[in-house]
């Protein structure tokens, strides 16, 4: 199977098994770019934006743009994390050379999970961030798995599961670290306990690394641990386990999207904590 076919066949499962929208995206391919990016600007002392009018990120196509940033951050003592990813899911994303090049189980996430943000928002439906990234991952990483099984594809399973249970443990990791790094920072720690405090990190993360089979959850164990790093993917694992919680109480994918649609109509967090009770 090509490629192309395999996302055009994960696009046809999204729509008829899981009533996803599009949008417009993955319907063809586009060699401009190869990602689409993220930068990051974290103070060094603290878990908080450092961008000018406290933006979470700023995004572009163009890397070395982002790139110029970086250094311009870095060279001012700023913690950053440039995250370059397969697909945004704003509309008429295209197929990038890096969703090519990807794992076939991360392709399907990717395409899922995007298709997540554009379903919502052509609903009209404004989650709060950290609620959207979670729901969006459970989508993703479950229906990856769904797919595999629909399939009959044993290979893709097996990597399918991996993926699932990956970004589970890589979620645990950054939950954990950023409610101790944010005790670490009320204390107000001079620069030479920041170093050794983030030394003890690093080595978590060689240690969980060891245990990730999933490549793509055990190179992004392999980035600079840094305040950045954990400010970013603390907006994707906070409420990802009250997320699973309520696929898990579901069983049921279709029946788990309904809930989260729900919420998101609610706009209540604590709304889907006792729904999945």
């Amino acid at each position: 199977m090509g490629r192309l076919t395999y996302i055009r066949d994960l696009r046809a499962f999204g729509e008829q098994d899981l009533s996803l929208q599009f949008d417009g995206s993955f319907r063809r391919f586009s060699g401009r770019y190869r990602t689409a990016n993220w930068l990051y600007i974290v103070h060094r002392d603290r878990l908080a934006t450092a961008w000018p009018g406290n933006d979470t990120y700023r995004f572009s196509w163009e890397i070395s743009r982002m790139r110029r940033w970086e250094r311009y951050h870095r060279g001012r003592g700023r913690h950053t994390y440039l995250y370059s990813a397969e697909a945004h899911g704003g509309s008429r994303c295209p197929v990038t050379p890096a969703l090519l090049a990807a794992g076939r189980a991360r392709q399907a996430y990717v395409v899922l999970h995007e298709a997540w943000h554009a379903t919502l928002r052509l609903a009209g439906i404004r989650m709060p961030y950290a609620l959207e990234e979670a729901t969006g991952r459970v989508v993703g990483v479950v229906g990856a798995v769904r797919f595999a099984e629909r399939c009959g594809d044993r290979s893709l399973l097996r990597e399918a599961k991996q993926q699932l249970h990956a970004w589970g443990c890589l979620a645990r990791f950054v939950n954990r670290t950023h409610r101790r790094l944010d005790r670490f920072y009320r204390g107000s720690p001079n620069a030479r306990e920041r170093h050794r405090e983030m030394r003890i990190i690093r080595q978590d993360a060689r240690n969980l690394r060891g245990r990730v089979a999933s490549v793509w959850e055990h190179e992004e164990l392999t980035r600079e641990m840094n305040n950045a790093f954990f400010f970013r993917y603390h907006d994707y694992t906070r409420l990802y386990p009250l997320a699973l919680r309520v696929y898990r109480h579901h069983q049921s994918l279709r029946s788990t999207m309904r809930t989260f649609l729900r919420a998101g109509n609610l706009g209540a967090v604590d709304w889907l904590r006792r729904s999945a009770r």
